[in-house]
């Protein structure tokens, strides 16, 4: 499980998060600029399109996942693995989504407490996806979060 909490919460800082697996530092999100660094490495979000907007996960050039978000809705389909998985909110403020392989529900992402849901997010995937697509997951759980309308 990965748990993530908003550092650097001065006025005009960028948006981050330190991410950590059994209470130990894995790495950080940058809502901001849309990237995460893990293991040393840095991951770039690029997002493209306007009504059904995809977001790319980039190590370099190389592409790793794509999420291709369905128009208006908190709902991403995502090919990996030779699985279409679904990721969307599960909660009408989204501050809970699921990950779905097929109509079933594999996974969890989920906001801190209503008065402060930039604390303690969660992030119970499942072990089979690799820890840099459970963190692009997690930025774009953070991202929906960070819009003004959610």
């Amino acid at each position: 499980m990965l748990v993530a909490n908003q550092i650097d919460k001065g006025f005009g800082k960028d948006v981050q998060f330190e991410v950590t697996a059994s209470a130990a530092p894995i790495g950080t999100i940058n809502d901001t600029r849309r990237w995460f660094e893990l293991d040393n490495q840095r991951y770039q979000i690029f997002r493209s399109g306007f009504l059904s907007p995809k977001k790319e996960l980039k190590r370099g050039d190389t592409l790793i996942a794509t999420a291709s978000q369905k128009m208006f809705r908190n709902n991403y389909t995502m090919p990996f693995g030779g699985t279409e998985w679904t990721f969307k909110a599960t909660v009408l403020l989204a501050t809970t989504f699921g990950l779905f392989e097929n109509e079933t529900q594999v996974g969890t992402v989920t906001s801190g407490p209503h008065l402060n849901r930039f604390k303690d997010l969660t992030a119970d995937l499942p072990d089979e996806l690799p820890r840099e697509i459970q963190m692009f997951l997690l930025a774009i759980f953070i991202d929906v979060l960070c819009q003004p309308s959610s």
